[in-house]
């Protein structure tokens, strides 16, 4: 016995129509990957975007020391100021890649115009001024060293601001060991006073001791 079935060509294309639709309805529920490289994330899209513009030594520091930022130092000015290579292109554009460093204040240089003797025929360092300049192009000068930034980084000379350490997880910053050595006083102004009670604190122990500039004051 033979069965015959009539495919009504009407009822068929009502049927693949809803079929059609459905699907379309499915796809564009269902969530999308987003594109790139198998693997990432959808937050690591816009990670790998934002850093493929930076700078090298920008993106060292955001996938390494993550809060430090990575830079080899070119010169010391003084006891507060150095050079460093921020953009890794090997030279010093000022006033960007000069460094003050946070929290503190070195002796005078006789070139600088904050000195008292500036000006005059025979301009003299302050006192321990070139010891100051000395240890810190002696921690420093020709090195890798790590900046931490505090709320502002730029002062109203447009240098950087930032403390800086040896290493990328160094616990005390060179700007604390100058404060230890009697080399600087403390200066903090504005909002930049992350280490305040911490660089307070070493420089009492440094005067208790006499050490560098409390030494004068016997």
């Amino acid at each position: 016995m033979r069965f015959r079935f009539r495919v009504n060509e009407k009822w068929l294309g009502i049927g693949l129509t809803v079929l059609g639709v459905a699907g379309l309805a499915l796809g564009l529920w269902l969530p999308r990957r987003p594109e790139g490289p198998a693997g990432w994330s959808r937050s690591a899209v816009p990670v790998a975007a934002a850093l493929a513009g930076a700078p090298a030594s920008v993106a060292a520091a955001t996938s390494s020391s993550g809060h430090r930022l990575p830079c080899r130092v070119l010169t010391v000015f003084d006891g507060d100021t150095l050079g460093c290579d921020l953009n890794g292109d090997g030279r010093l554009q000022k006033p960007r890649e000069q460094v003050r460093l946070l929290g503190i204040d070195s002796p005078e240089m006789h070139y600088s115009r904050k000195n008292a003797t500036y000006g005059s025929e025979h301009p003299e360092d302050e006192p321990f001024a070139t010891e100051a300049s000395h240890w810190l192009t002696k921690q420093a000068s020709g090195k890798t060293v790590y900046l931490e930034f505090d709320a502002r980084r730029q002062d109203k000379y447009e240098r950087t601001l930032a403390y800086v350490f040896a290493t990328a997880k160094a616990q005390q910053s060179l700007n604390q060991k100058l404060l230890e050595q009697g080399y600087a006083t403390v200066l903090f102004l504005g909002k930049n006073r992350r280490y305040q009670a911490e660089f307070e604190a070493t420089e009492a122990q440094a005067r208790t001791a006499q050490r560098g500039l409390w030494a004068t004051s016997r």
